[in-house]
């Protein structure tokens, strides 16, 4: 029933515990990749989407550089903090 956490472990999740998927997908990524979402098919607004983003990548110490896109995308980068 119980798991103990690291201190990393503990950081990844700290601010991010409604929304542990982007987590695992910025940690997924280096700095100079990057990804796209799909307002569609995240159900929640444009700027939900980019605060959600934000928060995870300081939660994993990383930087993150938006780029313009179509109303429906959200287009990313992920950089040095």
């Amino acid at each position: 029933m119980f798991k103990k956490l690291t201190r990393g472990e503990l950081d990844r999740y700290r601010g991010t515990a409604a929304f542990p998927e982007y987590v695992d997908f910025l940690g997924s990524l280096r700095e100079g990749e990057g990804g796209e979402v799909d307002l569609a098919s995240a159900k929640v607004g444009k700027q939900t989407v980019k605060n959600r983003l934000k928060t995870s990548a300081d939660a994993l110490g990383k930087g993150i550089k938006f780029m313009r896109s179509k109303q429906e995308k959200v287009v990313f980068e992920v950089t040095a903090r």
